[in-house]
């Protein structure tokens, strides 16, 4: 309940982020990336069920979102594809029966450590997309929250 609380909030944080924006495209990426971290909360009509489906395919279209921008750099654009293609996959894997136990806090380490070398070394060029990595870090957070209850 926690970790869906966490999703939820950083939904709502990354909407906030909305007017950062430029592009059109960019803002639906982060409104239907958004909506969809909230309704992991929703309980009406079993919608929470389906809120790891909708984040992981709207995860994938914020990481080829940022492949349009002429701005970004080759860096940040392979910054955003892999985060997204990781995120992706592990929110489909936590959704999809699978008998592989699939570790994910190393993902999780490395995109903070390269969202905190975008975020000071190029933090202008990685403005307008605040709000899909205010979600993204909303998500690893959860994941790691989840990570770290169950240790003990």
């Amino acid at each position: 309940m926690i970790s869906s609380l966490i999703i939820a909030l950083a939904g709502v944080f990354g909407l906030f982020k909305l007017k950062k924006a430029k592009s059109q495209f960019t803002k639906l990426v982060i409104v239907l990336l958004g909506f969809s971290a909230i309704a992991s909360v929703v309980n009406y009509y079993q919608i929470s069920t389906y809120a790891p489906v909708a984040i992981g395919f709207f995860s994938l279209l914020a990481s080829f979102e940022s492949t349009s921008s002429f701005s970004m750099k080759k860096p940040q654009i392979l910054f955003f594809v892999l985060s997204g293609l990781g995120f992706f996959i592990f929110s489909l894997a936590s959704v999809l029966p699978l008998h592989v136990n699939i570790i994910d806090w190393p993902f999780l380490i490395l995109f903070f450590i390269g969202l905190g070398y975008h975020w000071f070394n190029h933090g202008k060029k990685i403005k307008s997309r605040m709000g899909i990595l205010i979600v993204w870090s909303g998500l690893a957070i959860s994941w790691l929250f989840t990570l770290v209850a169950s240790m003990f």
